[in-house]
C-alpha cells in the first residue's frame, strides 16, 4: 500500500475509532505516520488506543469523546478541531436497528438515521468546504472515506431502514467523487460485508447460517485506504463483490427475497438457541 501521508499532508479524523473498522483505520493510518483525531463515545477506549498509537508510532493524537447522534454534534466536532489541518476524513461511525420495521421503536430508527445519514453528510460538508479552500490556496489534495455497506445494494428485509441509510451513503459518496474532484478532494465509498467486529457480534442472528465469509476489520480498512484516490466506490471481499453486482444480472426482487429468507432463518435460529 502506498503511503497516503505523502498525498494528504495533515491530520486524519476517524469517527467510530474506539473499535472495529474505525479502530483499524486509525491503526493503519498511524503506521503511515498520520497525526490522528480519534472520535467515538467511549472515552476510555479512545484513550487506550491513543496511548498505544503514540507509544508505538510517535504520532500526535487528539481524543474527542462525544455522541455524534446528539443534535449539533457534527458542528461541535468540527469546531473542536478547527485549529488543525484535517486533510483526511473517515466517517465510519454507525449503528444498526435489526428487526421487522413495524416492530421497531421509531425513536431508535430516528437515532440510526441521524448517525448513519445526517452525521456523515454534515461532516463531509463541513470538512469538505475547508479542504477545498485549503487545496485551492496551497495546491494540495485531501481525502474523504464514507463507510457504507454491502446491504446498500438492495433492500434487506429485517434491516430495511439500515440498508436504506447505507444506500444513501453509497449514492452520496459516488456523486461527491465527481463533484469534489476539481477541488482536489478524493472521495471513496467503502462497502464492507459481514466483518468480525463488536458491531457484528451484537446482531441477534446466527451468522453461521448466512452464506458470507466474515472479513477481518483490518482487511476492510486496508481495502479502503488502498483504493482512495483510485476508485469511486469499492466493495471489500470477492464474494461480497458478487453479491453487490448480481442484481445487475437478475431481477432486483430476487436478492431481496433471498436475503429476507436467509436473514429471517438466521434470526429464528438465534432465538431458538436462547435460554427460556
Amino acid at each position: 500500500m502506498k503511503n497516503l501521508k505523502k498525498t494528504y499532508e495533515g491530520w486524519a479524523l476517524v469517527t467510530g475509532a474506539s473499535s472495529g473498522i474505525g479502530e483499524e483505520f486509525a491503526r493503519e493510518l498511524a503506521k503511515q505516520k498520520f497525526d490522528l483525531i480519534l472520535v467515538a463515545r467511549n472515552q476510555a477506549a479512545l484513550e487506550r488506543l491513543s496511548k498505544d498509537l503514540v507509544s508505538e508510532y510517535q504520532i500526535n493524537t487528539r481524543v474527542v469523546a462525544m455522541d455524534l447522534v446528539q443534535v449539533g454534534a457534527a458542528q461541535a466536532l468540527y469546531n473542536s478541531v478547527n485549529d488543525l489541518n484535517v486533510s483526511l476524513l473517515i466517517a465510519s461511525a454507525g449503528i444498526d436497528e435489526m428487526g421487522p420495521f413495524l416492530e421497531k421503536d421509531y425513536a431508535d430508527l430516528s437515532r440510526m438515521l441521524r448517525l448513519n445519514v445526517d452525521v456523515p453528510s454534515e461532516l463531509a460538508h463541513l470538512f469538505g468546504k475547508n479542504m477545498a479552500a485549503n487545496n485551492t490556496h496551497g495546491n494540495k489534495r485531501s481525502g474523504i472515506i464514507l463507510v457504507s455497506s454491502l446491504f446498500a445494494y438492495q433492500g434487506i428485509p429485517n434491516f430495511a431502514a439500515y440498508a436504506a441509510t447505507k444506500a444513501y451513503i453509497l449514492t452520496l459518496g459516488e456523486a461527491l467523487t465527481a463533484e469534489m474532484k476539481s477541488s482536489g478532494i478524493d472521495v471513496l465509498t467503502l462497502s464492507p460485508g459481514l466483518t468480525s467486529t463488536p458491531f457484528a457480534a451484537g446482531l441477534k442472528l446466527n451468522a453461521a447460517l448466512l452464506p458470507m465469509i466474515p472479513q477481518r476489520p483490518e482487511t476492510v480498512a486496508r481495502t479502503g485506504l488502498r483504493n482512495l484516490g483510485r476508485k469511486m466506490s469499492v466493495v471489500s471481499g470477492l464474494l461480497n463483490k458478487f453479491y453487490a453486482w448480481e442484481n445487475r444480472l437478475i431481477p432486483r426482487s430476487w436478492p431481496v427475497h433471498l436475503f429476507g429468507f436467509l436473514i429471517g432463518n438466521a434470526m429464528k435460529s438465534y432465538e431458538r438457541r436462547q435460554p427460556n
